[in-house]
């Protein structure tokens, strides 16, 4: 049974990954003035051939006339045009794209490594010895060390990715714990941490 449902779980993913990238990849034209949101995803439904759903959440928040003119865009970025500005998100879930609030979007934990980023605070800064010209000696000036990183990493994580989802979602998480970052976000923001880190470790 746990071979069967790992293969099913892997196929699901591969699902996911190829129409994620045909999001990513593919260009579309949108041109619109006062449409309702059910016409825009209907001829992106049609272009793409992807399946896309309107949740109740998202038509809570009433008829949204969308006016629009871009092309050359991916698919992915015409979307975002369309639902960001109107406080919707688009995420995968069984197999279709949801047209949905962000809060909807599911988080996922994952732990990074980054012990090999927290070596720099291990090389402190020793007492500065400055001489007193009276004649009573010299003076040791303790360190003013900048701040170390383990206690501004979890800050540099949320300045730099995710933007305002930190706030906006109060299950969205990072932690430091035993040079071990855990953190419990959506797997766009995991995407931008990873790359964060990558470029840290880069410039140490």
């Amino acid at each position: 049974m746990l071979a069967i449902a790992l293969v099913f779980t892997l196929a699901q993913d591969a699902e996911r990954e190829a129409a994620e990238a045909r999001l990513r990849n593919m260009k579309i034209a949108l041109d619109f003035k006062g449409a309702d949101l059910d016409t825009v995803i209907d001829y992106v439904r049609e272009v793409t051939g992807l399946n896309f759903f309107i949740a109740k959440k998202a038509r809570e928040k009433g008829e949204l006339q969308i006016s629009i003119s871009v092309k050359g865009l991916s698919v992915k970025s015409a979307l975002a045009l369309v639902l960001k500005p109107r406080g919707l998100a688009l995420i995968w879930q069984d197999g279709v794209f949801l047209v949905t609030t962000p809060d909807e979007e599911p988080l996922a934990m994952e732990i990074y490594d980054v012990r090999d980023l927290l070596h720099t605070i291990e090389d402190m800064p020793g007492a500065e010895i400055t001489l007193d010209t009276s004649g009573l000696g010299g003076t040791v000036v303790p360190p003013t060390p900048d701040p170390p990183l383990p206690l501004a990493l979890e800050e540099i994580i949320k300045t730099h990715t995710g933007k305002k989802s930190w706030e906006e979602n109060p299950k969205a998480t990072v932690k430091l714990q035993n040079g071990l970052l855990v953190v419990k976000q959506t797997r766009e923001v995991h995407r931008e941490i990873r790359r964060l880190l990558n470029q840290l470790r880069r410039n140490k």
